[in-house]
């Protein structure tokens, strides 16, 4: 049996497992995608390989000490975001843009140049292959007294997962809607679930590349606002890199996730004419990016979708930080957070909170030999050392099932007029056909979908 439960791949989740692994604990990660990152998405461009962000875009070190402390620790490039406290307002689709001087809308704002995926990339390579699960989509926590069940979805498959500690890390609403709890939670952490909206999840995002940078040409910054009735892309900003060499606009469309589905076909030419009626027709761009987040089962919620939240909320309700079940049971993810939640920020705060948690646990129950450590555990290969042991002898090995689907966050925390866009994851028993490198020293029943799926 597991001691603690693992499920999800988003920042929280990855960071949480890398660091219990690094403790010499036996970590086991479970996802419902097919990758790791949750609602952090980079994806390359088809033209020049280049790589820009279609989730969350920026961080602040004046107001994000774990997210800096993170870039610099793994060793990453950051760049300024480009405001040079211009920006242009179209509020009339007869009529130019007004143009606005004297207020920056990202001070302070940096990027990664090579796409905030490098933050996932890098600490995943730390954790061995065989310790992450895909396609493991929760729908049952069950409580045992002693331990809880976790129950999941592969395909065809049901899979059931024994740990004596789980760790959820992903959005409450998703949780409230989708994942039964046996015994039920107690209704006020349920209506705290059920009450946080998770952030951006029903926002879309577009970035168009073009063959230079127009608009810097021009002397705009490239921040742009279209705040009229037909408005398609409500906020516009600039997603050059470092020197503008390679140069893109990016957006946060202003249409529901609804009017977005009825205009789903000709939403490309909408957007672009929407790029021509701010910045003029100088440049067709050479791509166009989109990601619609609310068509993201594993980001948004039905509740998400229709009541979004467009207004940020940095401290998260105290309930989902709350143990579970006499300690057994952990909520994570950004969502939960006592600071930047929704954001990046949030999301590592999250798994530093848990982290503590956990270790507190141990150490109350009087730490001694990992269980990784006890002769026959096949666990204890995971975190061992050369000579065979894990690396601390103090601790109980955990094997961590984190659900975190979105963990990142899209943006920041500002005052200004754009907040509602930029601030905008017993051995086995069973075979092991859809699970090939084997279940870290896990409890594990395959069931077929006509024996348990509910």
């Amino acid at each position: 049996m597991l001691d603690t439960a693992i499920v999800g791949g988003g920042l929280c989740g990855v960071a949480l497992a890398r660091n219990l692994f690094r403790q010499g604990r036996a970590v086991a990660l479970f996802e419902a995608r097919e990758r790791l990152g949750g609602r952090i998405l980079s994806v390359a461009q088809a033209a020049s390989g280049r790589v820009i962000d279609l989730g969350p875009t920026w961080f602040w070190p004046d107001t994000q000490p774990l997210m800096t402390s993170l870039v610099a620790e793994l060793g990453l490039a950051s760049i300024s975001q480009h405001d040079d406290g211009s920006s242009l307002h179209l509020s009339d689709p007869d009529k130019a843009p007004e143009r606005i001087d004297g207020r920056k809308l990202h001070e302070g704002a940096r990027r990664l140049p090579g796409g905030m995926a490098q933050l996932i990339d890098v600490m995943a390579k730390e954790l061995p292959s065989g310790l992450l699960y895909f396609n493991h989509v929760l729908t049952e926590v069950s409580d045992r007294t002693d331990h809880v069940v976790l129950t999941f979805a592969d395909g065809d498959d049901i899979i059931e997962v024994e740990a004596r500690h789980v760790v959820l890390a992903v959005p409450p609403r998703l949780l409230e809607q989708g994942v039964r709890f046996t015994p039920v939670l107690d209704e006020t952490t349920h209506e705290a679930m059920r009450g946080t909206a998770t952030w951006m999840a029903a926002q879309a995002k577009v970035v168009f590349p073009y063959a230079r940078a127009f608009w810097r040409e021009a002397g705009q910054s490239g921040n742009a606002f279209v705040t009229h009735e037909q408005a398609v892309i409500g906020e516009i900003f600039d997603a050059c890199d470092g020197d503008g060499s390679h140069a893109a606009l990016g957006g946060f469309l202003a249409l529901s996730p609804q009017l977005r589905t009825s205009f789903s076909v000709g939403l490309p030419l909408l957007m672009t004419s929407q790029m021509v009626q701010v910045f003029g027709a100088v440049l067709e761009p050479a791509e166009q990016h989109y990601q619609d987040w609310a068509n993201e089962p594993f980001t948004c919620s039905g509740l998400d979708r229709t009541s979004p939240g467009n207004e940020h909320v940095a401290v998260a309700n105290p309930m989902l930080r709350r143990p579970q079940w006499d300690g057994t049971l952990h909520l994570a993810g950004s969502e939960t957070a006592a600071s930047g939640a929704g954001y990046l920020e949030g999301a590592l705060e999250a798994a530093r909170r848990v982290d503590l948690s956990l270790n507190r646990g141990w150490m109350k129950a009087g730490g001694g030999l990992p269980d990784a450590a006890r002769p026959g555990d096949s666990v204890a290969s995971i975190n061992a050392t050369p000579n065979g042991w894990p690396t601390s002898r103090m601790w109980r090995s955990t094997a961590i099932v984190i659900v975190s689907t979105t963990i990142s966050r899209f943006s920041k925390e500002s005052s200004s007029p754009s907040a509602r866009f930029s601030n905008r994851w017993k051995s086995c028993s069973t075979t092991r056909s859809r699970c090939s490198t084997g279940c870290p020293s896990r409890s594990v029943r395959l069931r077929s979908s006509a024996a348990g799926r509910r």
